[in-house]
């Protein structure tokens, strides 16, 4: 008897009494349980779903790589072997090429909210080949949300262009050809696979946000912080849905799901990528010693000029992957970039706020039987 098979029926048992049958996907985490996405976005966006379907759809929650891995995850999904799990598209760059695409794309500053919403709109609204590749997954692209500004985090003090030539940096996406740029040495590896390579010597730096300092266990190996924000990566999918499991939903429960996607968006970006990005950086300061490095003009020069440098290779990649028209989907995106940046100074941190207007502006205008 499988392990989904085994849950259906303690659900089942449990629910006899009342005369209802309620389903109980799956969601495969490959974070570690301690993540903020398995200890508060999940377990709320999930009790959010069971509240609104009256107990119809009750997610089981397996966090720590126990059924896939980051890599893993989206094959896993699509075969319903899990219902549920987080998608970082460039793991799996042939799969969804528009997505990969969005997710390349380092978009300046430091505006996580800004970002996560933008990508949200142009995923559901204007990228009809993101649903598309989706679909030809059995998946769904809900919950996705922004990294905070990634900074460089090395195993000795990185300051200046010098300094960052040679070293080997974990870096995906847009990030990677940053690291080129920087003249160093980009790695394309997991979140998890990097905590061994910093152990062993195997890597010297990280392109990642201040809170895997702590959550991943960085901080005990990269205790050297540069003071310069990199810029925004969005969507790392919080919920990547089997598609199957959502159009066999009646149309309230669908709704549901996609109100909880609004809540994990805004839930994870400012819980985790702005409130406790701050608070985990202030802990290993004081737990391993982690400091800041002041960074030099020139490498300042490198971050600001990137986005510039950067467009003509992000036309190419999406060109490579076959996205039918990459310029158009790269300005869709940073269109609305702008237009969601004065939300920011609107909303401030405000989750329930943030939730209903990407709600209201995004999925609300969408139709659930066209995904």
């Amino acid at each position: 008897m499988t392990m989904k098979t085994l849950t259906l029926t303690t659900a089942a048992l449990g629910l006899m009494a009342s005369g209802a049958l309620a389903q109980t996907p799956i969601y495969g985490s490959w974070p570690p349980a301690s993540d903020y996405l398995n200890t508060d976005t999940l377990p709320e966006a999930f009790a959010m779903m069971s509240e609104a379907t009256g107990g119809a759809l009750q997610w089981e929650l397996i966090a720590g790589g126990q059924l896939a891995d980051g890599r893993g995850t989206l094959a896993a999904v699509t075969d319903d072997l899990m219902q549920g799990g987080l998608q970082i598209p460039v793991y799996t760059p042939e799969a969804m090429p528009s997505l990969t695409l969005l997710y390349s794309i380092v978009v300046p500053g430091d505006d996580p909210m800004a970002v996560a919403a933008a990508a949200a709109e142009t995923v559901f609204l204007h990228c009809p080949s993101c649903l598309t590749e989706a679909r030809e997954n059995n998946a769904l692209l809900f919950g996705g949300f922004a990294s905070a500004s990634y900074r460089l985090m090395c195993t000795q003090p990185t300051a200046s262009l010098a300094d960052m030539s040679g070293r080997r940096v974990r870096a995906t996406g847009g990030y990677g050809e940053m690291a080129v740029m920087g003249g160093a040495t980009p790695m394309s590896v997991t979140l998890t696979e990097a905590v061994g390579l910093l152990q062993r010597g195997g890597l010297d730096c990280l392109m990642a946000t201040r809170e895997w300092l702590q959550t991943y266990g960085y901080g005990e190996y990269a205790r050297y912080v540069t003071d310069l924000p990199l810029g925004n990566a969005a969507p790392a999918v919080g919920l990547l849905m089997n598609r199957d499991l959502f159009t066999g939903l009646s149309a309230e429960e669908q709704a549901a799901v996609m109100r909880a996607s609004a809540f994990i968006t805004a839930k994870h970006t400012i819980g985790n990528y702005v409130l406790r990005d701050q608070e985990s950086f202030e802990n290993q300061q004081q737990v391993n010693g982690v400091e800041l490095v002041e960074p030099a003009d020139d490498l300042r020069a490198m971050v600001e000029g990137f986005a510039e440098h950067d467009r003509a290779r992000l036309i190419g990649v999406g060109q490579t992957l076959g996205v039918e028209d990459p310029e158009a989907l790269i300005d869709a995106y940073l269109a609305a970039v702008d237009r969601w940046r004065p939300v920011t100074a609107e909303l401030g941190t405000d989750v329930d706020a943030w939730t209903q207007r990407i709600w209201d502006e995004v999925f609300a205008n969408v139709d659930p039987s066209t995904l």
